[in-house]
């Protein structure tokens, strides 16, 4: 059992709370590239496809949605193949990520330590206290942002790969417009 003594809301777990946070919005940055990338394939208005990707779950729905909408646009397979590398490692990010943002952090009772409480059960049962260090925290914020860029990167190629289609619903529509990076 945690350590009831300590309110876990204390200052000691503020750092956490500042990296989970930072963890959380880059995650939340890659996602809303992902999710603006089906818009534009699909060429739907980014209030129409709010609609869509909203009830898109997790990583590999929107994964499996993007290569529908590739192999749609007629993308090569050179192009697919990439697309489901990136949507490998974007799962990967993703399954670090929930585990920070779902666990809760607790003092271990017998060292005072500052531990993640993993509770879950994906094919294995894995219930306990895990090591939990704001620098692996940092460590994922930036290994999501370099995604996040490389996602853009490989889908800016695409766009310039795929043979031409209508956008005129996605290009008129109005909402936030995502700020593509090439690294």
């Amino acid at each position: 059992m945690a350590d009831s003594t300590e309110h876990p809301y204390s200052s000691k777990f503020d750092p956490y709370f500042t990296a989970i946070g930072r963890v959380a919005n880059a995650y939340s940055q890659l996602e809303f590239k992902m999710n603006d990338a089906i818009w534009e394939l699909a060429n739907v208005a980014r209030s129409a496809g709010v609609c869509m990707t909203a009830q898109m779950i997790g990583p590999a729905p929107r994964n499996r949605c993007l290569l529908a909408l590739l192999k749609f646009r007629k993308a090569s397979e050179a192009l697919i193949t990439e697309f489901n590398k990136i949507g490998t490692k974007i799962e990967g990010v993703a399954a670090r990520r929930n585990r920070y943002v779902h666990d809760p952090f607790v003092l271990k009772p017998d060292t005072g330590q500052i531990v993640r409480m993993e509770s879950t059960a994906n094919k294995i049962i894995r219930y306990g206290f895990m090591n939990a260090e704001v620098d692996d925290l940092k460590r994922l914020a930036t290994d999501i942002d370099t995604l996040a860029d490389e996602f853009d990167e490989l889908y800016l190629r695409a766009v310039d790969e795929l043979p031409a289609w209508p956008r005129t619903q996605f290009e008129q529509s109005t909402g936030i417009q995502v700020r593509r990076t090439k690294t």
